[in-house]
């Protein structure tokens, strides 16, 4: 059975024809999640970002999920958009 990976491999000398983002093109248009990490090493608390919504009501539900879900929860999320934040959804105590 082959395992190896689907990934195809370059040589280090191969240029590369097309850059490929990590943001997608359309970015203005998307709403993106953070949420605040207060698991670090260092015991500092820093936000994560942990997607994208298409839109502000399927980025609060994400959001929500986050704070809400039964195992790990996280302390607080975040939610902007063009930079600029729209939404902070807290844990409830």
């Amino acid at each position: 059975m082959d395992q190896r990976g689907s990934r195809a491999t370059r040589d280090a000398h191969e240029e590369t024809s097309a850059h490929v983002r990590c943001t997608p093109p359309p970015a203005r248009q998307l709403f993106e999640i953070a949420v605040l990490d207060t698991t670090a090493e260092d015991g500092r608390p820093y936000w994560h970002t942990i997607g994208w919504g298409i839109d502000r009501v399927e980025a609060d539900n994400i959001a929500e999920t986050y704070v809400n879900r039964p195992s790990c929860p996280y302390d607080a999320a975040r939610i902007r958009h063009n930079g600029h934040l729209v939404g902070l959804h807290r844990r409830q105590a």
